[in-house]
């Protein structure tokens, strides 16, 4: 009996001591992180029989759930799956495994598990079993995937690899811990203020593409505002929120419905970029996940900030190599510890022959010691000093260079290094002369120029007020210079201006003055002169001078002439600048008068150069301020009937009566406005006759009359082929009226130019026939189609016999040849009857009409519509 209760204390005892184990075990496993199960082998498949209570604290997951077949590859991570599956079924064959994989939580949460198992060891005839335990090494894998990434940062700095493929390689680092996670790095351009994508592996084409550029700012999603505000940014439903308002068709069609956004920052606080993570589902993130981003962006910020400054050093490298200036570096004592190419290029000295020296090895000897005093006292108060020294160069050479000393600093704030940085200046020293040279000397001809001439005709202004004499101011203007320049080219108008400039240079005494003013023009400042006889004297001996030819290019033999206006001193004025202004105008004068001549100033003829001076500026304006219109005169068949209509141009200034054409026409074409205008005349005179044509008026053609510069105009055919394609005018509704002295200037030319305008389909005519120098030779090679009689004849054939023969020889010539006639200035009968009686085909002038404006002119009753009208 007494053993028997004994034995029955003994196993009460033990029962206690199992059960307070199984509960202690069962506290520990529903604290701890590892979930124990057991497996059983059933019809050739592993089934769970039991598993730790703990399974739904670490998953979410019930017991009860775990244990029901499929649950356990059911929530294994569908990337890694198949895989997976594949090595659990190695574990009968091997007796025990050990793996890790993703396994999704019930809360949709991923985490990493180790999964160790072990077969059970069995007798034959029971069932197999496997033992099993399941530890969450998430944060495990997290800190070993951080470390990573970190060191392949730094890796990748190291082996110089490019920002973008370091930035992709994070991304992918935490797109592959966290699969569920789509990551975008955004690098901010702080000059755009604009983002830009760094790397998004996992993101559609079109989504980085639009994103690349975003401006920053509060709603331009959750990167854009967080950019801006440089704080994180979380968005669990991008659907519902306002930041994304105008994205929202682009995140659906890139199908993501959260984004967290952090911004990176360099150690000064300034944002760099952004870090994103984007999911698939509206998702909040936990504190877990968000420690996760935002580690990720500290690595994002460690490789932006280390690539920018490996590439700042390779830069500042480049530099120091590349730079052309000298660079050397000294420590404090100082002593020379390393010099660029450019330092041994300069100075002569190899790094190896100066490194530890002291650089005073360079002093040239022209500066004392209170120099370098001075120097070193500014280098040591202010940080810095500048200055230009004279060094010599291992050659021995003495060359002046600028120099440019800096204190280094370390980063406690305390000088460690000089800097000095030189250019050599001998070259500029060199550039400086050449310049000072060039700013008072014509460099074609070597002459004084403007500048140095006005200087010293100031100079022998207060001369001649000292001891009371007299000044000369010789104005010299090459005639028709333009044509050697159109004819022969520049080089040779060069040379010709050279060869001008040694002659006249020649042709004065030593103490005069001849300078270049610029084109062909020349100012002579004649001092101590005796009297006005004497400057005429010096103006009529440079004429000469310049009249003899010249031998320029390869023998050229070239003739000018010049004009000369002459201004005297106190007579004229008592300012260099009022007596070259007046010496200006007395050439204007001598120029009017045929050329080949000198003429002295007078004050009549200041107020007559004035007014042309303001009339060229009103006529400069007239054009663009709409100023300028045209009058059209007919020309009316001696048979009855219209011929057409002469587009006459006139000038209308505000407020003024019109001016008279041979007041400006002469002036535009002196100032070349004569081009412009001309062209502005054809256009409006074309336009107008096609909208006569549109109304049914069958006026015969426009006449348009081409000046001497338009004429010789290189791309007057191609204006005239684009005025009748812009317009529609057919081109045998235009006529084109030439000079004579026109088509005289360069036969050849002329001759070449009229075929191509006559190829257009225009009809030619021959302006103020007989006032010129024409020659029957070559009048027959032009094709034209009409001789135009000047009015100065008609105008006396009633009255004057050679006036009449003028004119009946000029319309017999022209029936002989072909040519129809138009008699211009037509004012009487007795006139008209004449020109009828001579065979003349037509005539224009105030007889039948006065040149009137276009209204006007359609209402005129001499020619029929086209529409019988």
């Amino acid at each position: 009996m007494l053993q028997k209760v004994q034995r029955r204390t003994l196993i009460d005892h033990e029962r206690l001591q199992l059960r307070m184990t199984s509960e202690r075990l069962e506290r520990l496993l529903a604290t701890g992180a590892t979930v124990l199960y057991g497996l059983r082998m059933e019809g050739g498949t592993l089934v769970p029989t039991w598993v730790s209570d703990n399974i739904e604290r670490l998953t979410g997951h019930a017991a009860a759930d775990v244990l029901a077949p499929g649950w356990w590859a059911a929530n294994l991570d569908p990337a890694m799956r198949d895989e997976v599956l594949a090595r659990s079924a190695r574990v009968i064959d091997e007796g025990e495994l050990s793996h890790e994989y993703r396994f999704r939580c019930r809360d949709g949460r991923m985490i990493w598990v180790r999964d160790e198992l072990r077969v059970v060891p069995r007798q034959a005839d029971e069932a197999l079993e496997v033992a099993g335990a399941w530890t969450d090494i998430t944060a495990t894998r997290r800190s070993e995937q951080l470390r990573s990434a970190r060191a392949a940062v730094l890796d990748g700095v190291v082996a110089s690899q490019p920002l973008p493929a370091i930035l992709d390689m994070v991304a992918r680092s935490l797109e592959d811990l966290m699969p569920e996670m789509r990551v975008s790095i955004l690098l901010l351009d702080a000059h755009s203020a604009r983002l830009r994508v760094g790397a998004a592996p996992r993101l559609p084409d079109f989504y980085n593409a639009a994103v690349d550029g975003l401006p920053i700012g509060d709603g331009r999603g959750a990167c854009g505002s967080a950019a801006q505000s440089g704080e994180r940014v979380i968005v669990e439903d991008i659907a519902h929120d306002p930041r994304w308002r105008g994205f929202h068709e682009l995140a659906a069609r890139a199908g993501v419905r959260a984004c967290w956004s952090v911004p990176f920052k360099d150690p000064a606080g300034q944002v760099l970029g952004t870090f994103a993570s984007y999911h698939d589902t509206p998702h909040t993130p936990d504190q877990d996940e968000i420690d996760l981003v935002e580690e990720f962006a500290r690595i994002t910020a460690l490789a932006v900030q280390k690539v920018r400054a490996e590439a700042a050093l390779r830069q500042s490298s480049a530099v120091f190599e590349s730079t052309r200036d000298g660079v050397v570096i000294t420590t404090l004592e100082p002593r020379i510890v390393a010099v660029n190419p450019a330092y041994t290029e300069i100075t002569g000295y190899r790094a190896d022959e100066v490194i530890g020296l002291n650089p005073s090895l360079l002093r040239s000897g022209r500066h004392d010691r209170a120099f370098y005093q001075a120097m070193w006292a500014g280098l040591k108060q202010l940080g810095y000093w500048q200055g230009e020294v004279w060094n010599r160069r291992a050659n021995g050479e003495v060359y002046p260079q600028w120099l440019t000393l800096s204190t280094v600093r370390d980063e406690a704030g305390e000088p460690s290094h000089y800097v000095g940085v030189f250019t050599d200046l001998t070259q500029l020293k060199r550039s400086e002369q050449q310049l000072e040279h060039l700013t008072h000397y014509d460099p074609l001809t070597d002459l004084p120029n403007r500048l140095l001439v006005q200087s010293r005709l100031e100079h022998a202004i207060d001369q001649a007020r000292r001891h009371r004499s007299r000044v000369g101011v010789l104005f010299v203007d090459l005639d028709r210079f333009k044509n050697v320049n159109d004819s022969l080219g520049h080089p040779v108008g060069d040379a010709l201006i050279q060869a001008v400039a040694t002659r006249l240079r020649g042709g004065l005494r030593d103490e005069d003055t001849v300078a270049r003013l610029g084109g062909d023009e020349f100012l002579v400042v004649i001092e101590d002169l005796e009297s006005a006889d004497a400057a005429a004297s010096v103006a009529s001996k440079l004429t000469r001078l310049v009249q003899e030819p010249f031998q320029v290019g390869d023998g050229q033999e070239v003739i000018v002439s010049a004009s000369i206006g002459v201004s005297l001193y106190p007579d004229d004025g008592d300012s260099a600048t009022g007596l070259i202004q007046h010496a200006d105008a007395a050439l204007y004068q001598a120029k009017a008068r045929g050329r080949d001549s000198f003429c002295f100033y007078s004050s009549a003829l200041t107020a007559a150069v004035s007014e042309h001076m303001q009339m060229e500026m009103g006529l400069r304006r007239a054009l663009e301020r709409g100023e300028l219109l045209i009058h059209y005169q007919p020309l009316v068949s001696l048979a009855g009937g219209p011929v057409g209509a002469e587009a006459l141009l006139r000038w209308q200034p505000p407020g003024e009566g019109l001016v008279r054409p041979d007041r400006f026409i002469p002036l535009a074409e002196e100032t070349g406005l004569i081009v412009p205008i001309g062209a502005w005349v054809l256009r409006e005179a074309c336009r107008q006759a096609r909208a006569w044509l549109d109304a049914g008026l069958e006026l015969g053609t426009v006449s348009v009359n081409l000046s001497v510069r338009q004429f010789h105009e290189r791309n007057l055919v191609a204006l005239v082929a684009d005025v009748l394609r812009e317009t529609g005018l057919p081109a045998d509704r235009l006529e084109l009226e030439i000079t004579e002295s026109a088509l005289m200037d360069d036969v050849e030319q002329a001759v070449q130019t009229l075929h191509m305008l006559r190829a257009l389909g225009v009809a030619l005519a021959v302006d103020d026939f007989g006032t010129g120098y024409s020659s029957l030779a070559y009048l027959k090679r032009f094709p034209i189609g009409k001789l135009k009689v000047d009015q100065s004849f008609v105008r006396g054939i009633a009255t004057d016999d050679s006036d009449r023969a003028i004119v009946t020889a000029t319309i017999a010539m022209a029936r002989s040849l072909g040519f129809t006639t138009t008699a211009e200035g037509v004012e009487t009968e007795a006139q008209l009857e004449i020109l009828r009686a001579l065979g003349c085909s037509a005539y224009q002038g105030y007889l039948f009409s006065r040149p009137v404006e276009a209204v006007d002119f359609a209402r005129l009753p001499f020619f029929g519509r086209a529409d019988g009208g």
